[in-house]
Formats: C-alpha cells, sequence, structure tokens
C-alpha cells in the first residue's frame, strides 16, 4: 500500500476501532498528499538537535521525545550503511511500495506502479534486481492492494474492489515455495442486499504456515450500528486449507507476537480494550502481566519476548521485553502510529517521520527524510517514504544486527 494510503489507513482504523469499542477517537493524521512539502535527503538524516538532547514538551519539530523517555541520537556509520545497502532498486519508470518483508530480509513484496498499467504485486529478490510478479490488479485506477504479510515461504495479502476502505475484498495465499498463481482464503462478509458489513479494515498476518485476520459478521442492515457488528478472529492452517473461528466479540485487528495470536478486545461498551490472545492451536493463553499497561491501547506490537503499544491518546509509546521489570517509555508526541517490531528495534511512524528505537540502548533516531512508514516480520524491515518526484524510497535493515544506537557518541 502507498504511504499516503497507510496513512489514511490509520486513522480510519483509529475512528472505526473508537466506534466500534465505545471509546473516545484517536486524533486524526493528516494524509502525505496534503502535508506542507519538505526537501528530501537520504534517509537517516540526522535531526537538527544534537544527539542525545532532551525535547521540552514532548517535541522538536515535530519529532518525538521526552526527559523520561529514550534519548534521541545520530544514526551511526552503521546504520547508514545498512540502509544504503539495503536500497531497493526500482526501474525508471516505475514506483515500489513495499508491503511485506521476508524475516530475514532477504526479499521484499512491493505494489509496482508504472505511468501505463494495473498495479502488480511483485517478489524482489536481490534488492529487485531478480523480480517475481504474483498478481496483478484487475484494474489500473479502481481497487488494488491492501495490506501483507510473509513468513518466509507464505504471502498472504488483500485486494480491494474499489477505491474506498470500506469497499469490498479477497484476501489471498500464496507459496513462495511452489509459485504458481495465489488462491481466496477469505472474502468480505456482504448482506443479502450486497452491501459489505461494517466492520476493521482487512489487516492479515502469517506466521509458521498460520494466517490470521478480524472480519466482521451480521446481517449488515441499515439499522445495525458499527458498534453492534460483531467481529471474528480467523486462525487459518494455509498448508490444510483450513480455517477456524477462535474468538467472536468486539475487537480491532489481530497480529501474531511469536506463537501467539494475539488482539485487542473490548468487553464491554465504553471499556477499554485488553489485549488477548491464543496460541497457535487456538487454545487461550495468558499474555505476560505487564501487558496489562496496555489496556486502551490502539496501537500494538510485538514478537513474543518484545511488545511495543501506544497510550490510548496515540501520544506515548510504550516498549517491554522479558526480563524487564516494567514497561519502558520510548518517547512522547502526537500521532504515534504504525508501530512495528524488528529484533531490537521498535519502529514508529508519526505526522513529520517515521523513527526506529534500539532497545539496547534506549536511543531512537530518525529513519525517514519526512512521512513514509515501516511493515516488518521476524528481525527485518522495510521502510518507504515518499520522494519528491511522486516515487517512493525504500530499504530493509535487520534490527537484530544492526550496531548499537547510542546518543552522545
Amino acid at each position: 500500500m502507498a504511504t499516503s494510503g497507510r496513512r489514511l489507513l490509520t486513522a480510519v482504523l483509529g475512528a472505526a476501532l473508537a466506534s466500534i469499542l465505545g471509546c473516545s477517537p484517536a486524533p486524526h493524521r493528516p494524509d502525505a498528499a496534503a502535508a506542507p512539502p519538505h526537501s528530501v535527503t537520504p534517509p537517516g538524516t540526522p535531526p537538527t538537535a544534537p544527539a542525545g538532547t532532551p525535547v521540552p514538551g514532548g517535541t522538536e519539530g515535530g519529532g518525538p521525545g521526552t526527559s523520561d523517555a529514550f534519548c534521541r541520537a545520530d544514526p551511526p556509520d552503521g546504520w547508514r550503511r545498512a540502509q544504503g545497502a539495503g536500497a531497493l532498486a526500482a526501474a525508471a519508470d516505475e514506483r515500489l511500495d513495499p508491503v511485506a518483508v521476508a524475516p530475514d530480509g532477504s526479499s521484499v513484496f512491493a505494489v509496482s506502479r508504472r505511468a501505463s498499467g494495473a498495479p502488480a504485486l511483485v517478489w524482489l529478490r536481490d534488492r529487485g534486481a531478480r523480480r517475481t510478479t504474483v498478481h496483478t490488479a484487475a484494474h489500473a485506477d479502481k481497487g488494488g492492494f491492501g495490506l501483507a504479510d510473509f513468513d518466509g515461504r507464505w504471502l498472504v495479502f488483500s485486494v480491494l474492489h474499489a477505491n474506498d476502505l470500506a469497499a469490498a475484498w479477497d484476501l489471498y495465499a500464496w507459496d513462495a515455495s511452489l509459485g504458481g498463481p495465489p488462491r481466496a482464503i477469505g472474502h468480505s462478509a456482504t448482506a443479502p442486499g450486497g452491501a459489505v458489513v461494517p466492520g476493521p479494515f482487512l489487516y492479515p498476518w502469517v506466521h509458521r504456515g498460520r494466517a490470521t485476520w478480524v472480519q466482521a459478521v451480521g446481517d449488515g442492515g441499515e439499522q445495525q450500528k458499527l458498534a453492534d457488528v460483531r467481529r471474528q478472529v480467523h486462525l487459518y492452517d494455509l498448508a490444510a486449507g483450513t480455517d477456524r473461528i477462535v474468538r467472536t466479540g468486539h475487537m480491532a485487528p489481530s497480529f501474531f507476537a511469536g506463537d501467539t495470536v494475539v488482539w485487542p478486545e473490548a468487553f464491554a461498551v465504553d471499556t477499554p480494550t485488553k489485549l488477548t490472545g491464543t496460541d497457535l492451536d487456538g487454545r487461550p493463553v495468558r499474555l505476560p502481566a505487564a501487558l496489562s499497561a496496555a489496556d486502551g491501547s490502539p496501537a500494538a506490537a510485538g514478537n513474543g519476548t518484545t511488545w511495543a503499544w501506544t497510550a490510548r491518546d496515540r501520544r506515548t509509546l510504550y516498549a517491554w521485553r522479558a526480563g524487564w521489570p516494567a514497561p519502558a517509555v520510548v518517547v512522547r508526541g502526537e500521532g504515534i502510529d504504525w508501530v512495528h517490531v524488528a529484533g531490537d528495534v521498535v519502529t514508529w511512524t508519526d505526522p513529520v517521520a517515521t523513527w526506529g528505537a534500539d532497545l539496547r540502548t534506549r536511543a531512537y533516531t530518525r529513519l525517514t527524510p519526512r512521512y513514509g512508514g515501516s511493515s516488518s516480520h521476524g528481525r527485518a524491515l522495510v521502510v518507504s517514504y515518499p520522494t519528491d518526484d511522486s516515487r517512493s524510497g525504500s530499504y530493509v535493515l535487520s534490527g537484530a544486527d544492526l550496531p548499537r544506537l547510542a546518543c552522545g557518541t
């Protein structure tokens, strides 16, 4: 999905979650296309403030920062070299928008757009030198690709039927080890009259051959309020081709945190959400006690041992790792969303840029010259951002192999 689409999606998800769960909506972020222009510099451009400077009041130039949170650092040479080495190469007439990355960072899936023809979902290896077309959209200017995830073998991706985040959708799976055409594994629910049952935007995840997503169910009638529409957590075995509903209720999109399927759920109207989970066989599991601090969180991510989430108002980002006595404040700012965990690195996007924090040293840095977004799986992270020529730049990092990020060095 394009960067501007991700920004719009996040705002819609926040508003939809508020309506679904009976809580106050999170602040909306401006769409990238409507934001003021900035000069484009290479990714990882140093901040204007000296490294390690705490930022009073929570922001500095729109960026995050606080005296009681992580310190802000210049990216070291090792990070800059990794950004350059991981840059994806697009054709002269092409825009590449990454949507998923392999757990080891060896390949990326991206939507390829050219001046003529319909968008295509392509699998890129060797920084884009080798590519395989997985699926081509039916139309050049109608609908297109939504979100995707890849576990190293299985790719799961969504296709939208119209240029509307509430449009009907199809969900597909593709086996990279076998190739061939992708197969449909899910579709949006429709009412008897053909209208799409209102619900959360499709946000699929895949891990060890299982896929998960949350889907609305109900009659979809005009009198049915969004808060009344039930949702189901799907857990799909891709090799066996079997789907299981592991929970029905009022929840936001699910995700994998290691071998645990996790989702935020409200158990009563006007109550904070609580993170809830099952194992890969759909059996309920007890989440770490530290995650009780994530109640009401509109954005959360984890890998089983490391977790990150935002406060209810999206102004504070927290992180916790197994062995830590309590969650830590990473940053305070505005409009923090699109949270991801990749090895030792937590990333997020705010109205100014995409940022990354090193949990080993409790330091963070800027990853894009402006706006942008990221996707992660395992230890790998793909970062993208818009450029002045209406294209995009992107690069892959391995969050477990980066040198330590430190302030004041």
